[in-house]
């Protein structure tokens, strides 16, 4: 199996569970408050460590308890920490709103936008079977990444969260694009152009739609009872990871990648929640 290098966020995630979300000026009463780590950079190499995946994650943590934290979570899922570095802003933070098993976000980034001007990204991705690559880091580092990888002929998976205004330029030399519908719906129509090879449509219960040169293919989703369905997507991209460094196709990638985000679902934490390899066997 291949190394898979995640350049993206680390955060530290809050969370609570509301039976309804305050309007503007209320105050109401929330539960089961956690405190876990999180950022979608972050959520994705542990998902990917935890399905036996080759990991390194490169990424920006404060000088604080909260940074302090994280680097301990990554360490702890055997994640290569060499590249991330501890820079003097705050550790990146999300505050979860639980709501019937939905969730709503809120980022503050941190150190997640105090990327140095100087950094060995050409010497990391060189190395890497794949790369994997988020929205919540500055988007001059993601199209450098981007760049480097195009040069060494390495793979990249791209999840458009949160998504922006990206330009088509950029979006076309992705190799694996990974909305959800929402997201697809904001992206340009033509994008399967150039060196993407598909866009991997995620619907949640509905499953994938798989867009690629021969038209579109659905892959099922696997019904589960729903308990929280943060990290979910985080999950799908880690698992999609794996699975093509282990040499499984697309369709059979996005398939276990289903299997791994269903099981996620059902038990509260996006980290938390991330099966092992052995729990989708099962």
């Amino acid at each position: 199996m291949g190394k898979i290098v995640v350049i993206g966020s680390i955060n530290m995630d809050i969370s609570t569970e509301l039976n309804d979300l305050p309007q503007i000026g209320e105050t109401i009463k929330g539960s089961n408050v956690g405190i876990s780590p999180g950022g979608k950079g972050a959520n994705q190499a542990v998902a990917a460590a935890k399905l036996g995946g080759d990991v390194m994650m490169v990424g920006m943590i404060g000088d604080d308890a909260f940074g302090a934290d994280a680097l301990a979570n990554l360490n702890s899922h055997c994640i290569d920490v060499t590249n991330v570095w501890t820079v003097s802003e705050t550790t990146g933070l999300a505050m979860i709103l639980r709501e019937n098993g939905d969730n709503r976000i809120i980022v503050a980034p941190g150190a997640n936008n105090a990327w140095p001007d100087e950094l060995p990204l050409e010497t990391i991705i060189a190395n890497a079977s794949i790369l994997l690559l988020q929205n919540e880091i500055p988007f001059t580092v993601t199209e450098k990444a981007v760049a480097i990888a195009r040069l060494y002929d390495v793979p990249i998976i791209f999840d458009p969260a949160p998504v922006d205004q990206f330009p088509l330029s950029f979006l076309r030399k992705i190799t694996y694009l990974t909305p959800n519908e929402t997201e697809f719906k904001q992206l340009p129509e033509d994008i399967l152009q150039d060196e993407t090879k598909a866009v991997l449509v995620t619907q949640g219960k509905n499953g994938v739609e798989v867009h690629d040169k021969t038209g579109i293919n659905h892959v099922p989703s696997f019904p589960v009872d729903v308990v929280d369905s943060t990290g979910a997507g985080d999950t799908f991209n880690g698992a999609f990871a794996v699975a093509m460094t282990s040499g499984k196709t697309v369709q059979d990638a996005v398939a276990f990648a289903n299997q791994a985000a269903a099981l996620s679902t059902t038990k509260i934490g996006a980290q938390k929640g991330m099966p092992k390899l052995s729990e989708i066997e099962d």
